[in-house]
């Protein structure tokens, strides 16, 4: 197949599009925007001036494309942009026959008001999908080198009118954990060693070296065995990170942070990197709610929930990560969730951290970039490095894509792999000979791998009840600066809602992590004006995520490249629970002072009366919660998000609705584990890290036990 480009009529409607989703501005808008904004006035010039091609923005699009997505979504991109280039195509699309790029900027701002309202659920979508990886590509890095309208200065214009600083330097950074003492680990990577094919033998290998296969790699180790842990994604030191929002999302998350089911309905956030999840994710360290441990107990037959098995693994592992609630210093953003919630009566409580220092520590708002602070105790400062410093130490390799697990008469042998040698560059094939693998690859690629390693499926379980934890965002503009990106992020949590109906199938509201790049997928847009207006007010939003325990499933099928693919629509019933969770946060975001209040459902932020006027604000109020009631979630009208992926491997005592077994071994095949969020009977309806490790832990208690010598020695 060969690789993606756009011809030169699709380059120029690209470059038309971004330049109207963030456009040039003129004289009128420009003396607008500088009388309201206090940002220095030769960045705020800039910022209105500057447009998306201004920023390389259509090349890095085209770029993103290319490498990320998968071959059918391109082919819809290329289609879409082919008919907005030609007169016929856009006689379709908008009714008026000129080419988009030759449309006035008003014709070419109408026809995209156009796709974004309409009831056509693909013009919808094409709108959204474009708007928000525009935004990522426009906001997500400092774009300084490539802006010819900075005048000079190496500063960004766009971050520095926005009021958003960004990351401190390499040199700060290094200074900050040097302080602290936090001395950094190097793990040795097996890729050094590797130039040709190669084939090795081990007593057990562990793909992946996230949350659930760092700790059986670190067990295992530690019990004297010889472990390889293979991680698809990089190995960064920190030196190597830049904490650069764009820069962590192209090389950290799973491809690119593009991955979305296969209706674009819902975009997945995934770890691709060393670590894993645990290496991007937020320091939120909540213990599996108890609800959660009966229902897996009583209605899956896993006795190990409720009898105090699963509860001692889950100490041991709050205990290694240094989980903590005291002292925890909680940013602008989630001060707002707690007052709120106090005004109203709600639940609120604080959100256990996993971090050495919760107070107020340099670098905690860049946690979702990596931490080059070493602050955060995710897997490479805590369980890798026990695998690493074990009697036994664990060997590890990155850039190693497992293509199949070896199997022969229903007993797993090894593995075989891609790798990238030690040239950095050249890819070997590497096999792995051991009588113990644990696949740990996520609740998106554990299945693909076993699918593509053709594993006996009777009963076809592998890759069904893929649960995501469907989230919406709701925004409060408020009176004083948030700065959303200050702070360790998510340090509270309110459970108001999250009973449900009495199934416990409800929603958590939390408070997110925001940088620029993904924030502004999240801001409304009515046209390129109001779009820049509102990014001005970025320093000070507020924003809460309502996070719903999904009660419906989706599963995750391989396409012919053997590529993970997700096939999940959110149910009825989690769209009642979203709605009610977005009415809680905007009564929270009210109730704490908001100015205005911005959802997904309608374009432009509602402006409510002031706060010496409560009949006025509580009228408005009820109407905007009306006007999301009866709009609701209809596909493509606004983001959704998941940052959790669970269940596709599910673990029970029935193969004929599971993957694997209570000790989490593959009912297909004996000596193949599956630890990882996979393994979840159902969605968790908390953040998933403590209950991945645990299991993980629990498991492999177990594993380590079932001979007292290695196992090569048998």
């Amino acid at each position: 197949m060969a690789p993606f480009a756009l011809s030169s009529g699709q380059q120029v409607t690209l470059a038309a599009i971004c330049d109207t989703i963030l456009p040039r501005l003129g004289d009128l808008q420009q003396a607008e925007l500088l009388q309201r904004s206090d940002a220095e006035a030769d960045h705020l010039k800039a910022y209105c001036a500057t447009s998306g091609s201004d920023l390389a923005v259509p090349r890095a699009v085209e770029a993103a494309v290319a490498s990320h997505l998968p071959a059918d979504v391109q082919r819809e991109i290329s289609l879409l942009l082919t008919a907005m280039s030609s007169r016929l195509g856009m006689l379709l699309l908008s009714g008026v026959a000129v080419p988009f790029g030759g449309m006035t900027a008003q014709q070419r701002e109408r026809c995209l008001q156009g796709l974004q309202d309409s009831a056509l659920g693909q013009k919808r979508k094409a709108f959204l999908s474009l708007k928000s990886l525009i935004g990522l590509k426009a906001f997500g890095n400092n774009a300084s080198t490539i802006n010819p309208r900075n005048h000079g200065t190496r500063e960004n214009s766009m971050w520095a009118a926005i009021g958003y600083e960004g990351p401190a330097s390499a040199e700060e950074a290094a200074t900050a954990a040097a302080a602290a003492g936090r001395e950094e680990f190097i793990f040795p990577m097996l890729n050094a060693s590797i130039a040709k094919d190669m084939s090795l033998t081990f007593d057990a290998v562990v793909v992946g070296s996230g949350c659930g296969g760092s700790v059986v790699a670190a067990e295992l180790a530690q019990a004297g065995r010889r472990v390889l842990v293979l991680e698809k994604g990089r190995y960064f030191q920190r030196r190597d990170m830049t904490s650069q929002e764009g820069d962590a999302f192209e090389h950290m998350y799973e491809r690119g942070g593009l991955v979305t089911t296969d209706d674009t309905g819902l975009g997945v956030l995934a770890g691709n990197t060393f670590g894993g999840g645990s290496t991007i994710n937020w320091a939120c360290s909540l213990r599996t709610p108890d609800p959660v441990k009966n229902e897996w107990a009583s209605q899956y037959g896993l006795k190990a929930f409720k009898d105090g098995t699963f509860d001692a693994s889950l100490d041991a592992v709050c205990s290694r990560l240094g989980v903590k609630t005291d002292g925890v210093t909680h940013n602008a953003n989630n001060q707002i969730l707690i007052d709120g919630c106090k005004k109203l009566g709600y639940h609120i409580d604080i959100a256990p951290q996993n971090m050495a220092d919760v107070g107020s520590f340099p670098g905690g708002g860049f946690i979702s970039c990596g931490d080059r602070y070493g602050n955060k105790q995710s897997t490479p400062e805590t369980y890798l490095k026990d695998a690493a410093t074990a009697l036994v130490p664990a060997k590890f390799a990155d850039r190693c894509y497992v293509e199949r697990v070896l199997h022969q008469g229903g007993a797993a042998k090894g593995v075989r792999a891609r790798i990238i040698g030690a040239d950095g560059v050249t890819e070997h094939i590497l096999t792995v000979s051991a009588p113990l693998v644990v696949v740990s690859c996520g609740s998106l690629n554990s299945p693909a791998l076993l699918l593509r390693s053709h594993l006996p499926d009777s009963n076809r379980q592998i890759g069904k009840n893929l649960r995501l934890h469907p989230v919406t965002g709701i925004l409060g503009i408020m009176p004083k600066e948030v700065n959303l990106w200050r702070g360790a992020p998510m340090t509270t949590v309110s459970n108001q809602c999250a009973a449900g109906t009495g199934d416990n199938y409800g929603a958590k509201l939390e408070c997110p992590i925001s940088h620029p790049g993904i924030f502004s997928s999240i801001v409304p847009w009515k046209d390129g004006a109001a779009f820049k207006d509102m990014m001005l007010d970025f320093k000070k939003t507020a924003a809460l995520i309502v996070l719903t325990r999904d009660k419906g499933s989706g599963e995750v099928t391989i396409d012919r490249s053997g590529m993970a693919r997700l096939s999940y629509k959110v149910s009825e019933h989690d769209k009642k629970s979203l709605l009610e969770g977005s009415e809680k946060a905007m009564r929270i975001l009210e109730a704490a002072g908001a100015e205005k209040i911005g959802v997904g459902q309608l374009n432009e932020p509602v402006l409510l009366p002031p706060q010496s006027n409560p009949k006025g604000r509580a009228e408005v109020l009820e109407q905007l919660i009306g006007e999301v009631r009866r709009i609701g979630f209809p596909l493509y009208k606004m983001p959704l998000f998941s940052a959790h992926q669970m269940g596709s491997c599910r673990m029970g005592i029935d193969p004929r609705s599971s993957v694997v077994k209570p000790t989490c071994e593959t009912w297909a095949c004996s000596g193949l584990y599956v630890l990882d969020a996979s393994t979840f009977p159902t969605s968790s309806g908390a953040n998933p890290m403590i209950t991945t490790l645990s299991i993980a832990h629990m498991a492999a208690q177990k594993l380590k036990k079932l001979n007292s010598v290695p196992l090569s020695r048998l």
